[in-house]
């Protein structure tokens, strides 16, 4: 998988832990994000499940929107 390039807004409060943590851990802040990242999200295998574990609507029922 590439990387990508996501640009978002963060809060001011966001902004300034990200960058003391940069320079406590003398690591970038893309670094530091990635990790943060990493930890809070499940893994591609616990997603998979999942989506797996979700039922699919019954016919006539309108299905939810999973984005």
């Amino acid at each position: 998988m590439t990387g990508s390039k996501i640009t978002t807004r963060l809060p001011p409060d966001v902004d300034r832990r990200l960058r003391a943590a940069g320079l406590l851990q003398r690591a970038r802040i893309s670094r530091v994000l990635n990790d943060a990242l990493d930890a809070a999200l499940p893994s591609l295998r616990e997603i998979s499940t999942m989506v797996a574990a979700t039922p699919e609507p019954a016919p006539g029922e309108p299905a939810n929107d999973r984005s």
